[in-house]
């Protein structure tokens, strides 16, 4: 693996621009989807290190189902040449066909999960937590706007919504052809 620290990792364009695919399941049944919140960091320290990625994942998301069952998942970040598949991958559910396929992505396997060829950086994760935002410990401000997109965050509770999930993973492994 490389020397993840002596990298130039930017994850708010990594995240905010260039947005990710995070991926769980195994090459024969998994799902991958869109995110634009994460973010890269150290968080509890280990001997390996504590080099971690967060993402947040709305649980309406199939890709969610994957996350909660999986012990290792992939964040996945492409060129720009690969907006438009990233934005097929986030506006189409795998739970209707191969959406990987019709994004024209190659899955390929990595690690205890699944990657794509296409991929200029990759991060192989190892699941450490896992937890649903609690929407009585969100501002007001946050509860507002889940709220007032039904829509974009669906919810078959009562209320009309519910928070992401975040998941925590250690990065153990890299591949980056940047």
């Amino acid at each position: 693996m490389i020397d993840l620290e002596n990298k130039n990792y930017n994850a708010f364009d990594l995240f905010g621009k260039q947005w990710a695919l995070v991926t769980a399941g195994t090459p024969e049944r998994f799902n991958g989807c869109t995110v634009g919140w994460g973010s890269l960091g150290k968080l509890w320290a280990r001997p390996e290190g504590g080099s971690v990625v967060t993402v947040y994942v709305h649980p309406a998301r199939y890709t969610s189902e994957f996350l909660l069952a999986s012990d290792f998942f992939t964040v996945s970040f492409f060129p720009e040449a690969y907006k438009k598949a990233l934005g097929y991958m986030g506006s189409h559910s795998g739970r209707e066909g191969n959406k990987a396929a019709a994004a024209g992505l190659t899955p390929i396997p990595m690690g205890e999960s699944v990657a794509y060829q296409e991929a200029e950086l990759t991060l192989l994760c190892k699941k450490l937590y896992q937890h649903q935002f609690a929407k009585e410990d969100l501002a007001p401000e946050i509860r507002e706007y889940y709220a007032a997109s039904p829509k974009v965050y669906p919810s078959e509770e009562a209320d009309g919504w519910q928070p992401h999930i975040v998941f925590v993973g250690d990065i153990i492994d890299v591949k980056d052809l940047r």
